[in-house]
């Protein structure tokens, strides 16, 4: 049985100010707690229904489970229909290190407020190859439920750095580092030519694009050209996030690999 205290914690973490003041966030799902598992993450507590345990047995055999009834998982879980077990995962600190930009590509999000965005482009990132993010203070908090839960598990493989993108391009300039981002305006993605070499790609948000700030640091301003039917004007005012973020990951690898 939960108590009160434990209880009234876990749902605390709900709320982006007590999962930083604690380090701590909420995993659920069988596949997402397996996930979390493999990884180097701590865990500090792992939650499940009896139902649950019948059903994953050979699971609960080998880690350690409070066994909750129903009426305190719907407590404590976040979803509409709880999938039967909930984790408490201890936040990594993930300090960035100029050196970490040599020998790979990464990306910067700058200003990705929407949670399934983000989840979404942790994936996609984690299916391109790229283990590395850095995201603005402002992006939304790589921890929230929605975003854990859109990740399906790479958030356990893909380094997400919350840092001043300025810090970043700065390093990147002084160290001779292709930087990409994404713009309305920019050189039509599929005529440029890739090296095989260090770089990174800025990803802005859907409603702002990328900072002005940011700007004069591109070196390699890029877009997707949008196509008309013929006779018909193309009025879509611009790709979401996420997608704009998979078509781009997939173009480079292509030109790279």
């Amino acid at each position: 049985m939960l108590s009160k205290n434990r209880i009234k914690y876990i749902n605390s973490l709900k709320i982006s100010k007590y999962r930083k003041l604690n380090a701590e966030f909420i995993v659920e799902g069988t596949k997402l707690t397996t996930e979390l598992l493999q990884s180097n993450f701590q865990t500090s507590g792992i939650y499940a229904t009896k139902e649950w345990l019948q059903e994953n047995i050979l699971f609960s055999k080998n880690i350690d489970c409070q066994e909750v009834d129903s009426k305190e998982m719907t407590q404590i879980s976040n979803l509409t229909t709880p999938p039967g077990v909930l984790a408490v995962a201890g936040m990594p600190k993930i300090p960035f290190e100029p050196l970490s930009l040599e020998s790979r590509f990464s990306l910067m999000l700058d200003g990705i407020n929407d949670p399934g965005n983000l989840g979404t482009i942790i994936r996609t990132a984690d299916w391109f190859g790229v283990d590395q993010i850095f995201c603005s203070p402002d992006t939304v908090d790589t921890y929230h439920p929605k975003v854990v839960q859109s990740t399906m598990g790479s958030i356990f493989r893909v380094k997400v750095i919350e840092t001043d993108l300025i810090d970043v391009c700065r390093e990147a300039k002084k160290m001779q580092i292709d930087v990409f981002g994404a713009v309305m305006n920019g050189q039509n993605i599929y005529e440029i030519k890739l090296k095989r070499n260090s770089s990174v790609l800025i990803i802005g948000s859907e409603s702002h694009g990328i900072r002005n700030y940011l700007l004069p640091f591109i070196n390699f301003p890029i877009t997707f050209p949008a196509y008309s039917a013929p006779g018909k004007e193309n009025k879509a005012e611009s790709l979401n996030a996420s997608v704009a973020s998979a078509l781009i990951l997939s173009e480079f690898r292509r030109k790279m690999d």
